[in-house]
């Protein structure tokens, strides 16, 4: 991880309370050029879906997503972020609140509405996977 993101990344976990660190991790990822899943692809998903049910299992098929007992999960076997350069030590997990952010655009402008997501698993936390369950 390059020493600015770390520097970063240091002062908002120490100088900022956890909602707001949120929220500006969040902002962030709505607008991370990183991603692995273009808008325009995801739109053409979404175009050719006859309704909600097919665009999340299309998903499925073409994306990280999973879907587990009625449950909508995106996961990542590995953090991805190119912000970390495949080095996890001694990275923030708040890094991954950006991923929620990107998360949560992405169900928006596949699914024409707001939907939560709730980050239950990150690499950069120390577990096996990045787990986000999507709430639809």
């Amino acid at each position: 991880m390059d020493t600015w993101v770390k520097q970063l990344l240091k002062s908002l976990d120490e100088n900022l309370d956890e909602k707001v660190k949120i929220k500006v991790m969040e902002s962030c990822g709505e607008e991370c050029p990183f991603t692995h899943l273009t808008d325009e692809k995801l739109l053409n998903i979404r175009d050719l879906a006859a309704n909600e049910d097919e665009f999340l299992k299309e998903l499925s098929r073409q994306w990280r997503v999973s879907i587990e007992n009625d449950e909508v999960y995106v996961v990542f076997d590995r953090c991805y972020c190119p912000l970390v350069n495949e080095n996890t030590e001694g990275a923030s997990k708040t890094l991954c609140f950006c991923t929620l952010g990107n998360l949560k655009k992405k169900f928006r402008l596949g699914l024409g509405r707001d939907v939560d997501v709730k980050m239950e698993k990150t690499i950069l936390a120390g577990d096996n996977e990045c787990r986000f369950r999507i709430m639809v």
